[in-house]
């Protein structure tokens, strides 16, 4: 096809990307306060005036007909979301002794809706106060009428009477149901509205800074509708439908007298140490539902004394050898990254040992107080002086340093390194764990300790004094084990090719991928032999997606030929996929073929992504053709969807300079104050030079000494010593 046939219909596709998405969503740009409504920033919520804060604080009206929904909610998240959950008031407590009441609305938009509706938060929240207790409630979600991605708090709501219906007449009943049951109740934008978050100058930070962002990891995802650059198999998802699944009501509740079934308004996730201590054990079960499985693990290569053997086959040992285990963690089943929501708060690890035939431990990383921090999947944000900020203090964060969670369908590799002594029986016996609790041991220790003080006391009471649970944050976190895996090397065992090893050859592959230029070659080997076993089992679609892998990984050493052969191959075998042509369009970029990378990523496009990087390595190739006004409308369509993407705004400002668009200042500025700040390098490699952590895990694939712990003391009888 003719470079300027393939241009015009790329062009075609883009505008007709514009002319869709502008009048489904009606622009790019966040909308602030209309003329009638009230200024509640930093918080983003829109609210007309007139919102009986009163009535949107009951809850009985509600669960004296939604009995099933009405249980659920008492032991959620959302209903111990404001004060009355003593580490969010540490947090915010801290928060606003800093920067004054008013900036506290930034946190009030998602946990304290009521407080800032009434104006409460921009004084003293005392104990007194009942807004203090009352939560996410049901009238915050079931009254928002809009809903852009903006984030905090980015919702609008109605301040419309909801009719009490007889429930013998279904015209009172459609007209209440309809009330309550506005557009974006259904949708993931109305959860992202505040499972997204962003700092700036009005809280106290210098620059701007992205935050929570699972509603921008889901889009991103599968799941939700993105393009990743994988072939992958799975059923759209929204946030309700793994978040509020469907179940059978265990009373008469109005809102399943239709279906006989409702949502479950628990909204089960991550919070285990909340829900260990309410009343209902079937919240805590719901959490370790969620929590159980959402990341796998396994052993992929062991290397002795440099040669690398995959553990399917058989690893030869013998004492005195210098061993190093590649431990792979897989994320397949969550939405968004994991661990989600603040990143920088949960205690999720990975615990590696080592054992030998006797079971006698040779090499252990995990928790203890005689072992160094295993590796700890988190994000890590430094203050101004480079150092890590573990307590949540949002004002005092400065620079994002690395984020060591793992994308949906992402995965990371983590090395092991350890002597094998000389008499060690074999086989040896590996066992590698996730394990997670909610907050990490710095934090809690934070939130304890303000639980002690008069404040924290007056809390307590005022919950238990309200039939709520007063929740101890002193209190001891469960520990969950989200995944394990265990295996024996050299006896005389043989795994052999199979289906799951397939999975784990791939796993291995994409997190290989994520290393160092160097690493490349072995994430070939990885991929070369799970393309082998798939090839053996005839199942075309794993070889199709191997395909594309080893066509990223031509991507990554520059071989375009091969990547797109491998992209052709795989296309042969499934027929034409957006995350093939994405892959190609990958494939053109790295070689500035900026021609054909628009065809093929204006191809990716042409679905009804959610996916803002579709659009951001589409602006990207266009501009690099001069194609400035197809590029401003390929960075808009994006910016819908993430409004604060960096490369997008560097798109939208670098081509309206080049128009010289009387938009193209405000654009730039808009640019430069979102873009990653100058001083980020310098802080981290501060952070690098006076901390092992820094230095260790910010590396792609970091590598840990496994250590011995000590023998156990043994005391004989009759000694005191």
């Amino acid at each position: 096809m003719p470079s300027d046939v393939q241009d015009r219909m790329a062009s075609q596709v883009i505008v007709a990307l514009w002319v869709v998405s502008a009048l489904l969503t009606g622009g790019c740009s966040p909308k602030g306060p209309g003329p009638t409504q009230r200024d509640l920033s930093p918080s983003r919520v829109r609210d007309p005036h007139g919102i009986d804060v009163a009535g949107f604080a009951t809850t009985e009206d509600c669960t004296s007909c939604h009995t099933d929904v009405g249980s659920h909610w008492l032991q959620s998240a959302h209903a111990y979301a404001s004060f009355d959950n003593p580490w969010y008031r540490a947090s915010v407590d801290a928060f606003r002794e800093e920067r004054g009441p008013q900036a506290s609305r930034f946190c009030a938009g998602c946990h304290d809706p009521l407080l800032l509706l009434s104006g409460d938060i921009d004084g003293a929240v005392s104990a007194n106060n009942d807004l203090a207790y009352a939560g996410i409630t049901c009238l915050v979600c079931h009254s928002a009428k809009a809903v852009t991605t903006d984030g905090n708090a980015s919702l609008e709501l109605s301040n419309a009477a909801i009719p009490i219906p007889d429930p013998a007449v279904p015209e009172e009943v459609e007209a209440h149901r309809a009330r309550l049951t506005l557009p974006p109740l259904r949708s993931s934008d109305l959860c992202g509205a505040c499972h997204r978050s962003f700092t700036g100058p009005e809280i106290g930070n210098p620059h701007h800074l992205g935050g929570i962002d699972d509603l921008g990891d889901w889009q991103a995802s599968a799941f939700g509708g993105g393009l990743p650059r994988r072939l992958l198999a799975v059923q759209p998802q929204r946030c309700q439908d793994c978040h509020m699944p469907e179940q059978t009501p265990l009373h008469a509740d109005m809102a399943g007298l239709s279906d006989q079934s409702i949502r479950s308004h628990r909204w089960a996730a991550s919070h285990t140490a909340l829900a260990t201590q309410l009343p209902d054990p079937a919240q805590l079960e719901a959490v370790a539902r969620t929590l159980v499985g959402s990341v796998s693990t396994s052993i992929a290569v062991v290397v002795v004394d440099s040669k690398r053997y995959f553990v399917e086959t058989r690893v030869p040992l013998r004492g005195g050898e210098h061993l190093e285990f590649e431990i792979v963690v897989h994320n397949e089943r969550t939405g968004h990254r994991f661990p989600g929501g603040a990143r920088d708060l949960h205690d999720a690890w990975l615990e590696f040992q080592v054992r030998d035939a006797n079971g006698v431990v040779l090499g252990r990383s995990g928790r203890g107080d005689e072992l160094e921090e295993p590796y700890v999947l988190r994000s890590t944000i430094l203050d101004r002086e480079g150092g890590p900020e573990r307590l949540h203090r949002v004002d005092r964060f400065f620079v994002p340093a690395f984020d060591r969670t793992i994308a949906t369908h992402d995965a990371q590799v983590v090395r092991y390194t350890m002597a094998l002594p000389e008499e060690a029986p074999l086989p040896l016996h590996l066992t590698a764990r996730v394990l997670h609790r909610k907050h990490n041991r710095a934090f809690q220790e934070h939130a304890c300790k303000a639980s002690r003080s008069p404040r924290g006391i007056a809390f307590a009471n005022g919950a238990f004094a309200r039939d709520k649970v007063a929740l101890d944050p002193c209190k001891e976190q469960p520990i969950t084990e989200i995944a394990t895996t265990a295996l024996e090397i050299g006896g005389t065992r043989e795994r052999r090719g199979t289906v799951r090893n397939i999975a784990e050859l791939v796993h291995h592959g994409v997190g290989l991928l994520n290393g160092r230029q160097e690493e490349v070659e072995l994430a070939i080997a990885s991929l070369e032999r799970a393309l082998g076993h798939a090839e053996k089992a005839d199942d075309r679609w794993a070889v199709a997606g191997i395909r594309l892998l080893l066509a990223r990984a031509a991507v990554r050493q520059g071989r375009r030929s091969d990547a797109l052969d491998h992209a052709l191959r795989a296309e042969n075998l499934v027929g034409p996929q957006p995350a093939i042509d994405r892959v190609r369009g990958d494939a053109h970029a790295a070689v500035w073929r900026w021609s054909d990378a628009v065809e093929a990523y204006g191809s990716a496009a042409q679905t009804e992504s959610r996916d803002p990087t579709v659009f951001a390595d589409l602006a990207v190739a266009l501009g690099s053709l001069s194609r400035n006004r197809e590029a401003v409308m390929a960075a808009d369509r994006g910016l819908l969807l993430a409004p604060r993407h960096e490369g997008l705004l560097r798109s939208r400002a670098l081509a309206l300079q080049a128009l010289a668009h009387p938009n193209a200042k405000r654009a730039t500025a808009r640019w430069l104050h979102h873009r990653s700040p100058d001083l980020q390098p310098v802080l981290l490699r501060r952070c690098e030079q006076e901390r092992v952590v820094c230095a260790r895990d910010r590396q792609p694939i970091p590598t840990y000494p496994l250590g011995r712990p000590p023998p156990k003391t043994v005391h004989l009888q009759g000694d005191h010593r």
